[in-house]
């Protein structure tokens, strides 16, 4: 079932459950008026095309806590767990774009983001803005290139057993480390993807650029997000990139580390909405 089919279900549901508590006392059109205010109140359009990137070891689901909370008529998802080089994740970018006959709003987080960048770079004209969630499109700093090459080398040889709890509790801001909900999305997404998907992002996207000096010569409009205990995006550095785009905003929110999209869904989706229908 669709992400709105199963919001319109869930209407439905609170209608049922709604009548019940009170005993019928409103009629049915009274209480279906109720529930289109509560759709419009809740859920929030954004009228152009989207498409959305995902990160590392991530798919769709980085993304549904988000979406649930708009009402996006064209959108698209890009696959890059399909993907086993940075060329074919690139195409499947390029492929969701064609989708569309009109510039479309490129939205993506942590590895999506840089992608997203190469991808709105590569071709200007089809692109009507870059939202970058916990990315600055900058280059890796050495140590985290090590930590990279370390777990290329820990896959190879088998020893790679998944992520610690530690690891995913560094990742989520102390408000949300004991989240079942969150943390059992992220176990089931590293759990379907697998190592080997992990391994062929991991080498696709370490060797990485500094896009600024591109993005700041865009015609399109950079939009920077990240949570306020993002450890990978830390708020001076993304300060520094936001400086350096003209035009470009930047928008910090609270109680959410680098996994913002599932921490802070109802935040994310009031920023997007904001951001993408100016």
């Amino acid at each position: 079932m669709s992400l709105q089919g199963n919001f319109y279900e869930s209407q439905q549901c609170l209608f049922c459950f709604l009548t019940d508590i009170l005993d019928n006392t409103l009629s049915a059109s009274i209480w279906f008026t109720l529930l289109s205010v509560i759709s419009s109140a809740t859920t929030l359009k954004i009228t152009q095309p989207v498409v959305f990137l995902p990160g590392t070891l991530c798919d769709e689901r980085i993304f549904m806590p988000c979406w649930h909370h708009l009402d996006i008529p064209y959108q698209a998802y890009v696959p890059l767990q399909w993907a086993d080089d940075l060329a074919q994740m690139l195409a499947l970018g390029a492929d969701r774009l064609d989708y569309f006959d009109q510039p479309v709003h490129l939205v993506g987080f942590s590895m999506g983001g840089y992608l997203a960048a190469l991808i709105a770079l590569q071709t200007p004209t089809k692109v009507a803005s870059l939202t970058l969630i916990g990315n600055t499109c900058q280059a890796l700093p050495e140590a985290e290139l090590i930590q990279r090459k370390n777990l290329v080398a820990a896959i190879k040889q088998a020893k790679f057993k998944g992520m610690s709890d530690t690891q995913i509790a560094n990742m989520l801001h102390p408000a949300n480390r004991h989240n079942k909900a969150i943390i059992k999305i992220i176990r089931e997404m590293e759990q379907d993807l697998g190592t080997a998907t992990l391994n062929s992002q991991i080498k696709a996207t370490s060797e990485r650029k500094n896009l600024l000096p591109q993005l700041a010569k865009a015609s399109f409009k950079c939009h920077f997000i990240a949570g306020e205990q993002d450890y990978l995006t830390p708020e001076a550095q993304l300060h520094m990139a936001q400086q350096q785009i003209p035009g470009s905003s930047l928008n910090i929110i609270a109680e959410a580390g680098h996994l913002l999209p599932l921490e802070q869904a109802k935040a994310l989706a009031d920023l997007l909405a904001s951001a993408l229908n100016t």
